[in-house]
């Protein structure tokens, strides 16, 4: 081929040119990022979601007072897997004491101690344990787990415990329920599969009624309260009706168990839940108190209270005893009558 008799084209030469300008400039852009001060810190899009006031692992808060053997959870254990490791909180002895049996069991054997505990480090150990540590590792899983943070983080536990405020229980201020609060520690399991999953929805009374108690008491209604409270599985535990990770005070239009919100949050368990079904809620929790406000219940109640006494006093006076009698054979007139046309099993628990 004769190169010489090529004609010359100015135009293409300049074209690549630009294409060459153009693939650089791009490529500039795409590592300014890396090049700029601070950058190769930049958070993650998690982190963006979840942030915590206090977590900054990256700094020590306390003056470190010894090196871990070990720059691993093993370096931990060295001490913490001693019985007879304690120390004096609030002029009482506290067990530091973390058993490996009950770690290696759980969900989390293989994460690290530093992942929850961010405000320690495995190069030093802090002379004394942070005063928030507890509350810290209580709300780390978010990190891992920013889906049901983010849920969190807007409910009314969440948003009080982010802000390190304190809530009210009956007029009473307490600490707001943490991840760990009903998720636990060290021995954290997953609530989505067996045997661990019917386990945790049987906990419904410590999970939630160690907080709320008087409304983990009032829930006993015969439909769901008494029915979870004796075992039965397919009755419904508190979060089922109320929410989890995203649960809001009733007044708060979010929250699943408004009057709007009734027909969803109903219709997990029954058909095309109509106004009429929807209205039987507030007995739910409040069954006591409407029953006391019912006439014909409180005079049911009291011939039926009545009637006991006195079965009870004929007994003793026959059998010359004062003991308590609580079941015979030998019931009195009244109370057979009674029984025909208002069973035991349908009548009104007396309450201790």
């Amino acid at each position: 081929m004769n190169y010489s008799k090529l004609d010359y084209q100015p135009g293409l030469i300049q074209q690549n040119y630009a294409l060459v300008f153009i693939l650089f400039v791009l490529a500039f852009s795409l590592f300014l990022p890396l090049l700029l001060p601070g950058s190769a810190s930049a958070k993650s899009k998690n982190d963006d979601i979840i942030t915590l006031p206090w977590d900054n692992p990256a700094k020590k808060p306390i003056p470190p007072s010894f090196i871990l053997p070990q720059q691993n959870r093993w370096g931990c254990l060295a001490c913490h897997s001693s019985k007879a490791l304690s120390k004096i909180r609030d002029g009482q002895e506290a067990s530091l004491f973390v058993d490996p049996e009950i770690i290696g069991n759980s969900m989390h054997k293989s994460i690290a101690c530093i992942d929850c505990h961010t405000n320690f480090t495995y190069e030093e150990h802090p002379a004394e344990s942070p005063e928030d540590f507890r509350k810290v590792a209580g709300l780390s899983c978010m990190k891992c787990h920013p889906f049901q943070g983010y849920l969190y983080k807007n409910s009314v536990h969440g948003e009080l415990a982010l802000k390190d405020k304190q809530g009210k229980i009956d007029g009473k201020k307490t600490d707001p329920a943490l991840c760990s609060s009903c998720h636990g520690f060290h021995d954290i399991q997953s609530p989505r599969f067996e045997p661990y999953k019917s386990e945790f929805r049987s906990a419904g009374e410590k999970v939630c009624g160690e907080c709320h108690a008087d409304r983990y008491d009032s829930y006993s209604d015969y439909y769901h309260g008494q029915a979870y409270k004796n075992k039965a599985k397919d009755a419904p535990v508190c979060w089922d009706c109320h929410g989890n990770h995203s649960i809001e005070k009733k007044k708060n239009k979010a929250s699943l168990v408004t009057e709007e919100n009734l027909p969803r949050t109903c219709g997990k368990c029954h058909d095309r839940p109509t106004k009429n079904l929807t209205s039987y809620a507030p007995l739910i929790h409040n069954r006591r108190k409407a029953l006391e406000g019912n006439l014909i219940y409180r005079m049911v109640n009291l011939f039926s209270s009545k009637s006991e006494v006195s079965d009870k006093k004929e007994q003793q006076a026959a059998t010359g005893r004062t003991e308590i009698i609580t079941g015979s054979k030998d019931e009195g007139f009244l109370s057979r009558i009674f029984e025909f046309f208002f069973p035991s099993s349908l009548r009104p628990v007396q309450e201790k």
